[in-house]
This record gives structure tokens, sequence and C-alpha cells, in this order.
């Protein structure tokens, strides 16, 4: 893991006016995690370094890192964007396999809103435009 500098993360930070990248939920400077765009991995198995050499991984600079919040950045974990997205937007199959969470639907207390994941900084680069 790489330490990030002050200077770096107050510009992370600033990116999205200290938005999450990925919910865009405000969040407090000294709460805000660095996300990896495309994740960073320092392992470096031969296999790591032929899926880096394809542009699977990123690297520890400015370009790569996104403002998030925790949960955020913690489901993100090491996926990739789309990977984040695929794992979002299958949750409701995960969710309908609770007891608990089909009583509530059962019972108008959860309402689904099936639909493809945008994240935030993909809807606020589509307003700069």
């Amino acid at each position: 893991m790489v330490r990030i500098p002050p200077r770096v993360r107050r510009i992370v930070y600033s990116k999205f006016n200290g938005r999450c990248a990925y919910c865009g939920r405000p969040i407090e400077f000294k709460d805000m995690q660095v996300d990896h765009i495309k994740p960073a991995f320092h392992s470096w198995s031969d296999e790591d370094r032929e899926r880096w050499a394809k542009g699977h991984y990123g690297d520890d600079s400015l370009e790569n890192y996104n403002p998030a919040c925790r949960p955020c950045n913690f489901r993100k974990g090491t996926l990739s964007i789309e990977g984040f997205r695929e794992a979002l937007e299958h949750q409701l199959v995960c969710l309908e396999r609770d007891f608990t969470y089909r009583m509530a639907k059962r019972y108008g207390l959860v309402e689904e809103h099936p639909h493809n994941v945008i994240f935030y900084f993909e809807r606020i680069n589509k307003i700069e435009i």
C-alpha cells in the first residue's frame, strides 16, 4: 500500500467537490478513501505482470485516483469499474435469496427499481460535455 501525500489527497477530494465518485454522497475529507480506478496490484506474480501488460491494472498516479466513501471503496475492492457495476447490478438477485428481504418486499416495505448503474462521475461528466 502506497502512502498518499496530503497534497495529493486534497486534489483527489476536490475532483468531485467532496463527493464520492461512485454513489455521489458528500464525504468529509477525513473520511474520504482514495480508490484506484484501475486496481493497482503490488504482488506482481507472473499472471499479474501479464494482466498489467494488457491494461487491466493501474498505477499509483493522480489520474488513477478517485475519491470514495468507505462503503463504495470496500465494495469495489479490486474490481474494475465495469466489474463494480456488474456486482452492484447483481445485488437484487442476491437479495431475493434472503427471506427477510422477500417478506419486506411482499408487504410493500421495499420497492425495487432495477436499472443500469450509472456512477456519479459518469453523470457529472455527461453534464460537463
